[in-house]
């Protein structure tokens, strides 16, 4: 299976799943246009949308792939979604026309918002729950509910390979050495991302493996994260709401 990074408005990603079958499955559609563009380009045919959460800037583009694929299944955890056919619940296993997917519920950013893990191909799109050195903005849910969700991710196999739904990779990275002071700390993170960026234009995917060890919103337990706990004399989950606060006006 391979996945295709699509750009969406300022700085979204929606992803096209798709194999020699050419049959494809796309995740958070904001904008139709250049997923379209690339499904045609490579004669694919789209059989399932699958959802994250109702936001729409992870929604806006199912009417526009409903016109072009009206056959098309969409896979939400709500059925509020508009076109949603199938509502996804915590624990279900799913099957695209690619691939199975388990659903980790993860509130936090939003009350609906779920999260899909394909265990066999090693992938992970967690859509705005966790981004790369960072997380999603809570919006709806709680400080503890979002913790939580993140703990989930956390307990994933450490080779998975994340997809997440925003470009905030450079802000998240300046937000952490500005307020942790420990700019020393994410000088190879610097230089990794900016290899990233510089070649492909983009810093995702990520390996969960690596958030472990300089994300600080998923994972305390690293080795700054021990040391920053111990200088603030912080818990797990109160080192947590302190970046996310922080970072909330950052």
């Amino acid at each position: 299976m391979k996945v295709e990074i699509i750009n969406q408005l300022k700085d979204n990603y929606s992803f096209v799943l798709y194999n020699d079958t050419l049959k494809s499955c796309v995740i958070d559609p904001a904008d139709s246009t250049p997923i379209l563009n690339f499904v045609f380009e490579n004669n694919l045919f789209i059989e399932d949308i699958f959802i994250t959460h109702h936001h729409e800037d992870h929604t806006s583009g199912v009417k526009g792939i409903l016109n072009a694929f009206p056959e098309v299944k969409i896979h939400s955890p709500n059925a509020q979604i508009e076109n949603t056919r199938f509502v996804l619940r915590d624990q279900d296993e799913v099957n695209s026309c690619l691939n199975a997917f388990k659903i980790i519920k993860t509130p936090g950013h939003t009350l609906d918002h779920i999260i899909y893990y394909d265990e066999k191909n090693g992938f992970l799109f967690c859509g705005d729950t966790l981004f790369r050195l960072g997380c999603g903005r809570v919006f709806e849910g709680t400080l503890n509910e979002m913790f939580n969700s993140l703990q989930k991710i956390n307990k994933l196999d450490k080779n998975t390979i994340i997809y997440c739904g925003h470009e905030y990779t450079l802000n998240n990275l300046n937000f952490l050495e500005k307020i942790l002071k420990k700019e020393e700390a994410y000088l190879t993170v610097r230089s990794k991302i900016n290899e990233d960026l510089n070649n492909k234009g983009k810093s995702i995917p990520f390996l969960l493996q690596d958030e472990q060890s300089y994300n600080l919103f998923l994972n305390q337990n690293s080795k700054l994260g021990t040391l920053i706990k111990k200088e603030l004399g912080l818990t797990d989950f109160e080192l947590f709401a302190y970046l996310r606060k922080a970072k909330d006006s950052f």
